[in-house]
């Protein structure tokens, strides 16, 4: 069921409430041979909003908050984000935003086709405003490769590093890990030029396709190229000054293990190192990763507790502008844990829960953290048919998808009194990437369901 005009209307809405999303424009000049949009089953309902006006944008900028970060051009709903640099009025946008949210922290992802010395120094101009940078490749053979970028777009981006270096304009690095497609020498290259030039961070993303992909042969083998990437981030000199992610990085545990540091900040010489295991945050024990870093960021002045090869030590620091200079790669919600033991503990009959492949081990690990009654449920990885290939994110399940490992589950063990879903597989419509409300599936199903 297509989306009519008033629920695409309400989706921008809700993103702008609930996220701080401001959409400007579903237009990229990228020609990505990694981008999710070339491949998607024709079943899958992608929203297009076109290229907004200033005044649409304008109606939209009341929804958002002044007290959280504003994001533009990220993929973080079910509408397209496409490069918003490319708004005829992208300039006058961010000044709007200024007047209107004078100190909040703007995060804007860009191809960086457009970073010429003139907008990094507007940038510059009406900070604080950090860049999401995708370089993929700091050479124009690499960016033609991989975006087809013609030479003037390649040398704008790689070039707009170094002036975002120069002009203090914050930005983080990200690339699509394809060594087979530019090799491993391009790809340090690539990190060596964002670090250098005073990156956050440098993300290198694991390619990704679906079974819908016509020209498979571009993609390396999915399981080899984890491990072979792995391998290279765990392998980068130590001296590259800025914390180096591979993501999704597949966490199994909830460990609060720090991945990455960005050296010179406060927790930097306070003495942290990449692999201490925080154990104790301003009197507090972090049940995982992601609390472990809010709690690490939750005040200015922090002392921590932390073992390093067995031994423990203790560590004192004030947060800076852009906190601690800690990463961690995210794990899980323990609230959304909470939630779930609730729902299993009181729901009718035994329940099965269904998840995403990747999400599945760290979920477990989640659940008995809680307190959960492990007898009460099981957990149970759903394969997505719907895209198929590398795709085993809970965000791209769907409705079919679910109902498949139902019925398999069903069929071996008996039906279930009640379903748990990750609540990321439906937008706030309740609706999945087909359009099919989760309402239809819990009917199809006869039991109950729960988004968690």
């Amino acid at each position: 069921m297509a989306y009519t005009s008033e629920e695409v209307q309400a989706l921008i809405d809700h993103a702008a409430r609930e996220q701080n999303i401001l959409p400007l424009t579903s237009r990229c000049d990228s020609r990505c041979i990694f981008c999710s949009h070339h491949n998607n089953p024709k079943e899958v309902q992608v929203i297009s909003i076109g290229t907004r006006t200033l005044e649409q944008i304008k109606e939209t900028m009341g929804h958002l908050s002044g007290g959280h970060v504003i994001t533009i051009g990220e993929s973080a709903s079910s509408i397209i984000e496409g490069e918003p640099t490319m708004h005829p009025q992208f300039k006058e946008v961010i000044s709007l935003l200024r007047e209107r949210f004078p100190k909040t922290p703007v995060e804007i992802t860009t191809n960086g086709h457009h970073l010429t010395e003139d907008l990094v120094k507007f940038l510059a101009e009406h900070q604080p405003i950090t860049m999401n940078l995708s370089l993929n490749s700091a050479s124009p053979e690499g960016r033609k490769a991989l975006m087809g970028d013609g030479e003037e777009f390649a040398r704008t981006a790689i070039d707009g590093v170094t002036l975002m270096g120069r002009y203090g304009v914050p930005f983080a690095g990200s690339m699509v890990g394809m060594p087979n497609i530019t090799g491993f020498d391009d790809l340090e290259q690539t990190v060596r030029h964002l670090a250098d030039n005073g990156a956050q961070s440098v993300r290198i993303f694991l390619p990704g396709f679906s079974r819908w992909l016509k020209d498979k042969d571009i993609f390396p083998n999915g399981d080899e190229i984890y491990d072979q990437l792995k391998t290279f981030v765990a392998g980068l000199s130590h001296d590259i000054p800025c914390p180096v992610l591979l993501e999704p990085s597949y966490v199994s545990d909830l460990t609060p293990v720090i991945s990455g540091m960005y050296q010179g900040s406060p927790a930097w010489n306070a003495g942290l190192r990449k692999g201490d295991v925080l154990t104790q945050v301003n009197g507090q024990t972090p049940r995982c990763r992601a609390e472990a870093y809010a709690m690490v960021h939750a005040k200015k002045s922090v002392k921590v507790k932390y073992s390093r090869g067995g031994k423990l030590y203790t560590a004192y620091w004030e947060n800076g502008p852009h906190g601690a200079g800690i990463t961690m790669e995210y794990d899980f919600d323990m609230g959304h844990a909470e939630y779930a033991k609730q729902v299993i503990h009181t729901a009718p009959g035994f329940v099965l829960g269904l998840c995403s492949e990747f999400g599945h081990q760290v979920f477990q690990a989640a659940l008995a953290c809680v307190g959960t009654d492990m007898s009460r449920c099981a957990l149970i990885p759903t394969p997505n048919l719907t895209f198929g290939g590398t795709i085993h994110a809970a965000g791209l399940l769907c409705c079919s998808d679910y109902r498949a490992a139902f019925e398999d589950y069903a069929a071996a063990h008996g039906r279930p009194g009640a379903v748990i879903l990750p609540r990321v597989s439906f937008n706030h419509l309740g609706r999945d990437l087909k359009g099919v409300h989760v309402s239809q599936l819990q009917k199809e199903l006869g039991v109950p369901v729960a988004l968690v």
